[in-house]
Parts: structure tokens; sequence; C-alpha cells
């Protein structure tokens, strides 16, 4: 079992997660465009995340600063933000399920020689 490709995962779920937590805080940020992440298999079976911004229009509302005309407001998804929030914490916690599990492996195999 190869440690790199969890440890890859566990950067790309990383990376995943920080772009949620950026899109959940500019939920209420006027203009905002929301990202997403797509992850990707690698070279050695490793796994890479890249990110990719959602330019599609958010709602628009009057503008509010009296000025005629529309303000658009943030695309940010928060149903979606959340299920991905869960899927990427269930990811996250298997990869590293199974480097715990490795390291026991190698640790038995060790105890085993000795």
């Amino acid at each position: 079992m190869n440690i790199g490709s969890s440890l890859s995962a566990l950067n790309a779920f990383t990376v995943r997660m920080n772009v949620t937590a950026s899109n959940v805080a500019n939920v209420v940020t006027d203009g905002f465009k929301s990202s997403s992440v797509v992850m990707e298999s690698g070279p050695g079976q490793t796994v890479g995340a890249n990110v990719v911004t959602d330019n599609s229009p958010g709602p628009m509302i009057p503008d509010q600063s009296g000025a005629d005309g529309m303000q658009e407001l943030s695309n940010v998804n928060m149903v979606k933000e959340m299920t991905q929030m869960i899927i990427t914490r269930r990811g996250y916690d298997a990869n590293l399920k199974a480097i715990e599990s490795n390291l026991e492996m190698q640790g038995n195999l060790i105890d085993m020689i000795a």
C-alpha cells in the first residue's frame, strides 16, 4: 500500500475544504463568484485538486444604493456547500484511516521480523 496516494488525497481534500470555507465566508458578499474543486488522478496513483471558478450570475436585486439598476448577489449555494463539506470530511477521514492502517501493518511486520 502506498502512503503517498493517501497523503496526496489528504492535501486535495484540504484544498477542497479551504475553497468551501471561502465560499461560505463570502455568501453575503455582493458579486462574489463561488469556486469548486475538481479532484483528478495524477501520476503514480496521486490525487490532485484543481480549483474552478463558477462564473454563473448570482441572483439580481434592485440596487440598494439609490441608483437605478440591479445589483448582483453572491452565487454561493449554501446547500451545495454544506453537502460538499460532509463529503470532504468523510474522504479526509477515510484517507487518514488508510494511513493509520498502513503504519500499523508496518509496525506489526517489524515486530514479526525482530
